[in-house]
């Protein structure tokens, strides 16, 4: 693509061309310096027929901009210089460091867990987009970067969609189902994109095709995906929670420890002291992987405390099967994960309903006082204690208890509250309190990388 653009050049003033990364057609990637911040960006040129191509691009954009999931590379600025008879647009976003998804699956492709678990957080973020109304347009493994945290940061919204009326069919659920058979065999099933070698055998929907140890579980979903059996991401997210899921850890990171603190998760979980021990014994006799027994379905551990009709030790749980769980998000639009929130009440430690990742501070990067975890108990009842097992530590917490549903946390009283959490904790209330809504705010969030803050409920269990 021709704009009359090269290294040095300025856009707006402001943003110099560094590198240019990448062509496509009629759009190419450039690394860019931002004078005015002195940081690095990426800037994508986009060739537009005309002023009136170039509006609607600019609005696509701003509208992939609202969009509030920050697992989606965000969109800094937009703007347009004439080009001929054409113009170039032009958008700023994040600069990301990690290697886009391609790059890993060209060495080899991914175990079926750790590619679970990396599309599944894909699952989370188009779901988020398609709750205001935002969408893709072209998912490929070039559009997944995964920087050395190992959670996936996703770019391309609504860009290719702007500019590619043709494909108003296109299904992102659809694209899901292909990121997650290319992440599981290195090969990609759809038409249009190239970045990997096309399927040579099988019908292009079944990975197990590819590589027979794929579990059945996992080649169903995926089938299912690219088929285009479920209605939105938000659906498809759900199904691949259900499955195994084991994060992508930095290389660098002591794997032992790694181990160490997995284990001590799930085996809080697994009491009294013979339980956990028959637990352990059956499951590494027959092969499991850190807890998880193998299987083509995810087995689930067993709950402490037990439900009212299973009482242990004096502490029950108030409900015989998992209550109605909302994410509360008064200060944003509601998107912190609503397709996981019943994972924090699913009775397995292994998944988690968490937070959106914030930037520049443990309080919601200045953004908003606080999210939280609504549970509705479908009447009252009386608590005396909370249990939570956090992905992380660190975490403040305060725990409200109400009757009516709140608007906002300052409408229902706090009954306990604890700073700086660790990652087992019990929140025990000066006096029982009864009570139908229950209200977990968080109002501080632990670290999860350089500069980068967010928090999972595993598990979420009241008591009495």
């Amino acid at each position: 693509m021709d704009v009359g653009l090269g290294v040095g050049d300025l856009l707006d003033s402001r943003y110099r061309l560094d590198r240019l990364c990448h062509t496509a057609g009629e759009h190419e990637l450039w690394h860019a310096v931002d004078q005015v911040l002195d940081r690095g960006v990426a800037v994508h040129l986009l060739a537009a027929r005309s002023r009136t191509d170039a509006k609607s691009i600019a609005a696509a954009v701003g509208r992939a901009g609202a969009v509030p999931d920050s697992r989606w590379v965000r969109v800094l600025d937009v703007g347009s210089v004439p080009a001929g008879r054409k113009v170039t647009v032009w958008i700023v976003c994040e600069w990301v460091e990690g290697q886009a998804l391609t790059t890993m699956l060209r060495r080899e492709p991914l175990r079926a867990e750790v590619a679970t678990f990396l599309i599944a957080g894909c699952a989370q973020a188009v779901a988020a987009a398609q709750a205001t109304g935002a969408r893709h347009g072209r998912l490929h493994p070039d559009e997944v970067l995964i920087p050395t945290d190992g959670l996936p940061r996703m770019t391309g919204l609504e860009i290719h969609r702007a500019r590619s009326a043709d494909d108003a069919t296109y299904d992102d659920v659809v694209g899901l189902g292909a990121l997650l058979f290319a992440a599981t065999t290195g090969h990609w099933p759809l038409k249009g994109w190239h970045g990997l070698p096309a399927v040579q055998k099988g019908d292009g929907r079944h990975p197990r095709s590819q590589r027979r140890h794929v579990g059945r579980a996992l080649d169903e979903v995926t089938a299912r995906a690219l088929s285009g059996g479920y209605p939105d991401a938000a659906h498809f997210a759900r199904a691949l929670a259900r499955l195994p899921q084991t994060p992508l850890v930095n290389a660098s990171e002591d794997s032992e420890s790694v181990a160490r603190e997995r284990v001590r998760r799930i085996t809080w979980w697994v009491v009294p002291p013979l339980l956990v021990a028959a637990v352990g014994v059956a499951a590494w006799t027959a092969g499991s992987r850190l807890g998880r027994v193998p299987g083509e379905d995810r087995v689930a551990a067993s709950s402490f405390p037990q439900p009212r009709s299973q009482a242990t030790q004096g502490s029950r749980l108030v409900w015989s099967k998992p209550p109605a769980a909302t994410s509360f998000d008064p200060q944003g639009n509601g998107l912190e994960d609503p397709g996981g929130v019943g994972l924090a009440v699913d009775d397995d430690p292994s998944t988690a309903w968490t937070t959106d990742v914030y930037r520049g501070s443990s309080r919601f990067g200045g953004l908003k006082s606080g999210v939280g975890l609504l549970i509705d108990l479908g009447r009252p009842k009386t608590v005396d204690s909370a249990r939570m097992l956090l992905s992380a530590a660190g975490a403040d917490l305060e725990l409200r208890a109400g009757a009516a549903p709140p608007s906002t946390p300052d409408e229902l009283p706090i009954v306990a509250n604890r700073h700086a959490s660790p990652t087992s904790v019990t929140l025990r209330l000066d006096r029982p309190v009864r009570a139908r809504y229950w209200l977990v705010w968080v109002t501080s969030l632990p670290s999860v990388g350089k500069g980068e803050y967010s928090l999972g409920i595993a598990e979420l269990a009241l008591l009495h």
